[in-house]
This record gives structure tokens, sequence and C-alpha cells, in this order.
């Protein structure tokens, strides 16, 4: 199926909410590891927590968003140099 999530990607958990079944401990914000895919419906199977209402112990994929570390390096990279810069003004270089 076509999925942007891979085996060994970390996802976090943005629907907690319960809906027409017990969701085995999921929690929002959570980060989880993708270890597998519901042969069925792609749904994630992760390592820290099994769904109990799927054969697979999958949760279905629309209640994750994929960690992104390039993007979060790349913001951090940028917002870097102001902070310093914000943080110099008050001194007096010498």
């Amino acid at each position: 199926m076509g999925s942007k999530f891979k085996v060994g990607d970390k996802v976090v958990c943005i629907d907690s909410r319960r809906r027409w079944y017990k969701l085995g401990g999921l929690k929002q914000y959570e980060i989880y590891t993708v270890v597998g895919f519901n042969p069925y419906d792609g749904g994630l199977i992760l390592q820290e927590v099994k769904s109990l209402s799927s054969g697979y112990h999958a949760y279905a994929k629309d209640r994750f968003r994929k960690i992104d570390y390039e993007f979060a390096e790349e913001v951090i990279a940028k917002i870097t140099p102001a902070r310093k810069s914000e943080t110099t003004k008050g001194l007096k270089i010498s």
C-alpha cells in the first residue's frame, strides 16, 4: 500500500480519541516506532503499544504524523543565529 510511513519511522500520535473500539493504551503526543503494517488496510503496527481491536494490532495511519527530524534541524539552524544576536544586543563588547 502506498504509504508515507516505513518500518523504523518514529511517529507521533495526533489523534488518540476513542472511536468505536478500544485503543489499547494509545496516547496523544506520544512517540511510537513503526514495526509493520496491517496487510488489509495499511494500518500501523507499533512497537510500544498494541491495538486491541485489530487482528494485526494495528492503528489507523491517520492517527499519526511522521516525525521529520530534517525539518526540525533546519528550523533550529535558522533560529539559532537569530537567538544569538538577540542575546548579545544588550552586551557591550570592549
